[in-house]
């Protein structure tokens, strides 16, 4: 190898880590100038964002910005008095060598608020949101990943999971002029709220849900608002497939719902369910359902699925219908929801 190669390579071992640390300068400044106006944008949806120091990392390979102590308060139309929260660190993440995406990580304990109500203490060993920063077909798209994160409230009540992820996407508008709107939930191992009764367990083993919203979702003032202009346009939800483990019921569903004249869900889909029997019996002893409602779905039921094979849970597929908070399955009432109750209704 000549001098001048040597020279050569030197040269660039030299500029090389120069041109990193510009890159990584100009991608934390972003990083900072970013998230500034972002909160200040904030202040047009009436919520307040303040933050404590932001401090740089993460080169060669990553741009990070830690801000400490930041606390988001507002939502006065989903609460009497606001919604506050606050983390003690956040962290932004942009990779330098693939920078299509940024990750924004909550660190430490949270607390949530209500209002002058109990705090609730939020905790994750792992807290996660991924956001893509492309363009192209995709207006948006982010990505939610929650490992085993808890909840502890002032009301003296616990509720926590194994895993947690949420997928939201979307699309560029297409022929209609309305753009797309998927979504996508999975949790494990979800411990629901103690010290309350559910008439299946307190524990579900598996949720999975995906489908697609349709309809405009356009800015309201308050939740009811938004609610009535987007059933009047002719919102709804599409739910492809749903996935639910909870105690001996398995159930495999899909369905499209809206909401009525009283902003109540309603809709209709289809369900595979397997070991509904021995969940009925369970519903009516925990007094979710009468004895007469969980015998006659049971007798229904048998009719449709016929005899198991020996060893076999018993499984059907069955139409299912809500209306009027009432889930009807081949015109047989099953369970009478409770009433949503919109704020600034």
């Amino acid at each position: 190898m000549g001098r001048r190669t040597w020279i050569l390579a030197a040269g660039l071992l030299t500029l090389v880590p120069i041109a990193d640390t510009v890159v990584w300068r100009i991608a934390v400044g972003r990083l900072e100038s970013g998230f500034d106006a972002w909160a200040a944008g904030s202040k047009a949806s009436n919520a307040t964002v303040t933050r404590g120091k932001a401090v740089p990392g993460g080169w060669p390979f990553a741009a990070t910005l830690q801000v400490r102590n930041v606390t988001i308060s507002g939502g006065e139309t989903l609460a009497p008095d606001g919604v506050t929260w606050f983390a003690p660190s956040v962290m932004l993440r942009l990779s330098l060598l693939h920078p299509k995406s940024m990750e924004i990580e909550a660190l430490g304990e949270q607390h949530l608020r209500a209002g002058a109500g109990p705090d609730t203490v939020l905790t994750a060993t792992r807290l996660v949101a991924i956001t893509s920063l492309e363009s192209g077909d995709r207006a948006g798209t982010i990505d939610i990943l929650a490992d085993q994160p808890k909840l502890v409230s002032g009301l003296a009540w616990t509720a926590s999971a194994e895993r947690i992820r949420v997928h939201a996407e979307i699309q560029a508008p297409g022929q209609s002029g309305e753009a797309d709107k998927k979504f996508a939930f999975s949790a494990e191992a979800i411990a629901l709220p103690e010290p309350t009764r559910w008439p299946l367990g307190s524990t579900v083993a598996r949720l999975d849900f995906d489908g697609t919203i349709s309809g405009p979702l356009s800015a309201a003032q308050t939740p009811v608002a938004w609610a009535t202009a987007w059933r009047d346009a002719g919102g709804s939800i599409q739910v492809q497939t749903l996935v639910l483990n909870w105690g001996p019921l398995s159930v495999t569903a899909s369905a499209t719902l809206a909401l009525d004249d009283q902003l109540q869900p309603m809709g209709a889909g289809t369900s595979r369910v397997a070991g509904y029997a021995a969940a009925l019996d369970v519903l009516a002893g925990s007094g979710a359902l009468s004895r007469a409602a969980a015998t006659t779905a049971k007798a229904v039921l048998s009719l449709v699925a016929g005899a198991p094979n020996e060893g076999e849970p018993d499984e059907v597929e069955v139409p299912l219908t809500l209306q009027y908070r009432t889930l009807t399955m081949r015109q047989v009432p099953l369970l009478r929801l409770p009433e949503i109750d919109w704020p600034g209704q």
